[in-house]
């Protein structure tokens, strides 16, 4: 799981954004998260994973929607 969140993290065009959401979502400071979860350390906690990987996938989805209207 950890490596579809990596993969999919990589191709975001706007990640800032991405990781404000997760911070609104898990109430954690965005530095934290950009810092521990998507940057060196990837320490994503274990209870959070599945949560993580459905809020890409859709970020994501809407990316790839956001492209195909331009």
């Amino acid at each position: 799981m950890k490596q579809n969140i990596k993969d999919l993290y990589k191709e975001l065009e706007n990640k800032k954004d991405f990781v404000l959401l997760c911070s609104d979502e898990f109430n954690i400071k965005p530095n934290s998260i950009h810092t521990n979860w998507f940057n060196a350390y990837w320490s994503i906690p274990d209870k959070h994973l599945s949560r993580v990987l459905e809020l890409l996938q859709n970020y994501f989805k809407q990316q790839l929607i956001k492209a195909e209207t331009l």
